[in-house]
């Protein structure tokens, strides 16, 4: 008699409260301590709501959570917050809310209601060609003839798979045309998944040296001839192992070319005297993922192994193993404080001369010390420690238009973030560090930072002031679109 009472007292405030998501839980729960019934629910049903071109399965997929689960009843409610972050991370809404809708006995019945994210985006390309935003600003006096001008086209969710597809065509510094294609994981079981990539870029000016842990250019925007050439194409095959965990292995063809003026400057380029470098390459990682927000972690941990083999003894022309690993660790204290905790580390298998080309190790990508943006430390092996100290300012929703149907227009949050960091690197370089002093040397640097994010966090612009162990300091800018 009690457990119904219980349930049809819940049912009214259901009845009452249908757009609430916790009130509901917290009687849920003190409902089933008071009359002692409940330890586990089971999942009966799990309905969706706002599905128009997403497929029911790359929900699934997103999700650890499914029709006849059973669940401890004080892990309710993380559990469905848990789901509805990894149902956000797949970039495929604006919004997403998952709530129990109806309790019977042991059995809960789930909604899950979203609203469709856009899925395509036609974005004009205004691209630095330099290695970030203070290096084209400083030490390139912001030469417009750095620039790449072109439109890339991103089509995701193109077969209601959380599929993706994407043109880029570009002019400027360097003129460039791809196509890409990568389809998650589907089928009956789920598991397997695969990519396509094909392009064709070439420069008339090029890195062809590093100096005082500069790049050293030589172009010549005078003559026909392109300084440097690339042609790619490439397969991935993707596997699924959990929702945290995937594995992928890529297969790719790469044939790139130097002009003779770049050789004259720098007969390692590519070493042995050639122009001309062909190599079939062969990749594996596999990636554990359990950040609450990918694009701006501040909970979770991510941990990533990858095997690179460049070169697979058909042309010859190069022979490179690479072990690489990065692992990172977020913990929040309180509503507003997290720590993140960082590491990256390269080992070249090999022990013989690479050519030039394929000496990149700190200071490009996502793989720097902070302070030392406007140097670059080739080398063979590398490592790097990165600490973060981060406090939210602001978590707000500007009110746009609340009448609309997209989510987008009804609102537009935005995140407000403050940053202590200190970072440690160090590049071993046992074939290329004269004349750069940074390379076998030990790299410090620490300072603060502001981030503003907009959205869920798809656009995060970053503004940091940092100083390194020379001394030097600056505020260096960042921008990152995670749309």
């Amino acid at each position: 008699m009690s457990l119904f009472i219980a349930n049809h007292l819940i049912a009214l405030i259901f009845g009452i409260q249908q757009r609430c998501f916790l009130l509901p839980i917290v009687f849920i729960l003190w409902g089933a301590s008071l009359f002692g019934q409940v330890d586990k629910v089971y999942v009966r049903s799990l309905n969706y709501e706002g599905l128009k071109k997403t497929k029911r399965t790359a929900v699934k997929q997103s999700m650890n959570i499914h029709e006849g689960d059973s669940i401890s009843l004080e892990q309710l409610m993380p559990k469905l917050e848990e789901n509805r972050r990894l149902i956000m991370n797949s970039r495929l809404f604006s919004d997403a809310e998952l709530k129990v809708v109806n309790w019977d006995g042991n059995d809960v019945d789930l909604i899950l209601k979203v609203h469709e994210a856009w899925y395509v985006y036609p974005i004009p390309i205004f691209e630095l060609a330099d290695r970030n935003f203070n290096v084209w600003w400083r030490d390139f006096d912001h030469d417009i003839d750095r620039v790449n001008l072109g439109l890339a086209v991103y089509w995701r969710n193109l077969a209601g798979y959380n599929d993706l597809l994407r043109f880029i065509t570009q002019f400027g510094y360097t003129r460039k045309f791809e196509i890409d294609y990568s389809m998650p994981p589907i089928g009956l079981a789920k598991r397997w998944g695969f990519g396509l990539n094909v392009l064709y870029s070439d420069n008339k000016e090029i890195a062809c040296n590093t100096v005082g842990n500069k790049l050293l250019f030589y172009r010549d925007f005078d003559s026909k001839e392109r300084q440097f050439s690339r042609f790619r194409a490439g397969l991935t095959f993707k596997y699924r192992q959990s929702v945290y965990d995937q594995h992928v292995l890529g297969l790719q063809y790469l044939k790139m070319n130097i002009s003779d003026s770049v050789y004259s400057r720098n007969p390692d380029f590519f070493l042995d005297k050639r122009r001309l470098q062909r190599a079939f390459n062969f990749d594996y990682e596999y990636r554990r993922d359990k950040r609450d927000i990918m694009v701006y972690p501040l909970k979770g941990y991510f941990f990533s192994f990858q095997i690179k083999k460049r070169g697979l003894g058909i042309f010859k022309d190069i022979n490179q193993l690479w072990l690489t690993n990065r692992t990172a660790i977020y913990q929040k204290f309180g509503k507003r404080w997290s720590l993140g905790l960082l590491g990256e580390g390269r080992y070249s298998v090999f022990r013989h001369k690479d050519p030039y080309y394929q000496q990149e190790a700190l200071g490009y990508l996502d793989s720097y010390v902070r302070a030392y943006q406007y140097y670059v430390i080739n080398g063979q092996d590398y490592l790097f420690f990165r600490s973060d100290l981060n406090f939210k300012i602001l978590d707000y929703k500007i009110p746009l238009d609340e009448s609309s149907e997209n989510t987008y227009s009804k609102s537009l949050p935005i995140h407000l973030h403050a940053r202590l960091h200190a970072d440690y690197g160090y590049v071993w370089d046992r074939y290329y560090s004269a004349g750069n002093p940074l390379s076998n040397n030990h790299l410090v640097g620490m300072g603060v930072g502001l981030d503003l994010a907009l959205y869920y966090y798809n656009l995060v612009i970053q503004m940091e002031y940092s100083i390194n162990k020379l001394w030097e300091k600056d505020v260096f800018l960042k921008f990152n679109f995670n749309f």
